[in-house]
C-alpha cells in the first residue's frame, strides 16, 4: 500500500537565530537522512516543513525545505513558513504553507493577507491551532478564506498522542468540506475511525510529524519511524478507508496527478483561436506591456488564423501556452512571444527549469520549435 507522509519536518539546527532559545523539541532532521527512512519504511512521497519556530530563520528554512525538494522533487512535497516571501515560494515550487500559532507567536489576524493569497491560488496550509478554542480558530480563519483548503495539524488534538479533543473537533467542523484532518501525534485508533465515521473518511490522512516522536521518546531506545503506523492497523479501518488516509487523500488534496499529466506542443490550428486569444487577454497588465501586446494583437490574431509561425502548448485537451516565431533567412528565427498560462507557470512536474528570454534568437537551421517549448512552458 503506497504511503504519503503529511507531516514531517525538515530542517537544522544552525537555523536558529538565538543562543539560548525557549525551543527544546529538537527537530533537526537533514533531508537526506530522510529519504533513507522513507526507503525503509515504504514512504512514496514526504510533506516537508520547516522548523516552526520564531527563533528560527525563516528565509533559511524555507530555502532549505527546497533544496531538498529540488534535489528529490519526486518524493518531497514542499510548504514553506509564512513570511514576506510567500507569494515568491509559491510561484518557484511551494505547494503550500504551515502556520504553528503557538511556537511562531503570531496571530491569525496578522497572517490574513497570507491567509487570502494562498486562498486565491489554490494552495492549502496546515495549521497547528493555539491550545484552546481550536474550532474557533478555524472557523475565523474560513470567515476570513472560505474557500481555503486547511489541514488541521495533528487532528487538533489536546494532550499529545491522545485523542482528547478529536471528536469535538471532526463534530464542529464536519460541515466544512475544505478543512481535513490529519493525524499525526494522536496515537489513538478510535479517535481517528470515529473521526472518519463523521467527517467521511475522504477528509482524514496520515502524517507521522518526524522527527518530533523521536525526540519525544528519546529514552525509548526502541522507537522506530514505523512506530508511527502501526496504531492506525488497531482502528478496525477497512483497507479501503486505510489506503484513503494513508495515500489518496493527501494525493487528491495536494493535486499531485498534475505532476503526470503529459504536456504536448503542436502547431497552431485556426480552431485554436478563440482559446489563444483569451490566453493573451487575460495576461496580467505587467505581462501584456512586456509583450507589446497592445502593438501586435491584430498580426497575432492574423497568424493564428493562417496557422503560421505559431504553436501551442496543451495539457488535458487546454491550451496552456503558446508561442510566435518570425522565420528569418538561412533558417535562423527569432521567438517573438512565448506566454504560459499563469497557472500553469513554475510547475516543476514538467521537469525543466529553463530560463528563456523574449525576442531570444537562436542560430540553428531548422529549429525545433516543439522541443524549445516543452521545455520553456514551465517559466
Amino acid at each position: 500500500m503506497k504511503i504519503i507522509d503529511a507531516h514531517v519536518h525538515i530542517g537544522l539546527n544552525k537555523f536558529c537565530r538565538i543562543e539560548k532559545t525557549e525551543f527544546n523539541a529538537n527537530l533537526n532532521n537533514d533531508y537526506k537522512d530522510f529519504i533513507k527512512v522513507m526507503d525503509k519504511n515504504n514512504i512514496a512521497k514526504s510533506l516537508i516543513l520547516p522548523i516552526p519556530h520564531k527563533d528560527f530563520d525563516s528565509y533559511l528554512s524555507n530555502e532549505y525545505i527546497y533544496i531538498a525538494y529540488s534535489a528529490f522533487p519526486d518524493r518531497f512535497i514542499p510548504f514553506c513558513r509564512i513570511d514576506d516571501k510567500l507569494e515568491e515560494n509559491v510561484k518557484k515550487g511551494f505547494r503550500g504553507a504551515k502556520i504553528h500559532f503557538v511556537y511562531e507567536q503570531t496571530d491569525i489576524e496578522q497572517v490574513k493577507n497570507a491567509l487570502l493569497y494562498l486562498e486565491s491560488v489554490e494552495a492549502p496550509i496546515i495549521i497547528h491551532a493555539s491550545f484552546s478554542n481550536k474550532v474557533k480558530q478555524i472557523k475565523k480563519i474560513l470567515k476570513i478564506a472560505p474557500n481555503l483548503r486547511i489541514i488541521l495539524a495533528h487532528m487538533g488534538r489536546g494532550q499529545i498522542f491522545t485523542g482528547g479533543d478529536v471528536i469535538e473537533n471532526a463534530t464542529e467542523l464536519k460541515k466544512h468540506d475544505n478543512v481535513f484532518f490529519e493525524t499525526s501525534t494522536v496515537g489513538n485508533a478510535l479517535a481517528v475511525k470515529e473521526a472518519c465515521d463523521i467527517v467521511g473518511d475522504d477528509r482524514v490522512m496520515f502524517g507521522s510529524d518526524y522527527p518530533f516522536g523521536k525526540a519525544w521518546f528519546k529514552n525509548v531506545k526502541t522507537y522506530q519511524y514505523s512506530d508511527e503506523l502501526v496504531f492506525l492497523n488497531d482502528a478496525g479501518l477497512s483497507t479501503d478507508c486505510l489506503e484513503k488516509i494513508l495515500y489518496v487523500n493527501a494525493y487528491n488534496l495536494l493535486d499531485l496527478s498534475r505532476e503526470t499529466r503529459a504536456v504536448t506542443v503542436r502547431k497552431i490550428k485556426n480552431s485554436d483561436f478563440e482559446q489563444v486569444v483569451e490566453l493573451l487577454l487575460d495576461l496580467t497588465e505587467t505581462d501584456k506591456k512586456f509583450l507589446a501586446l497592445e502593438h501586435k494583437i491584430s498580426l497575432i490574431k492574423q497568424q493564428i488564423k493562417k496557422e503560421r509561425h505559431c504553436y501551442v502548448a496543451v495539457s488535458d485537451n487546454k491550451i496552456v501556452g503558446f508561442m510566435r516565431e518570425s522565420g528569418r533567412p538561412e533558417g535562423y528565427s527569432l521567438l517573438e512571444e512565448l506566454v504560459v498560462h499563469p497557472k500553469y507557470r513554475n510547475q516543476c512536474f514538467w521537469q525543466v527549469q529553463i530560463l528563456a528570454v523574449r525576442n531570444l534568437i537562436f542560430r540553428a537551421p531548422q529549429f525545433h520549435y516543439w522541443d524549445f517549448m516543452v521545455e520553456c512552458v514551465s517559466l
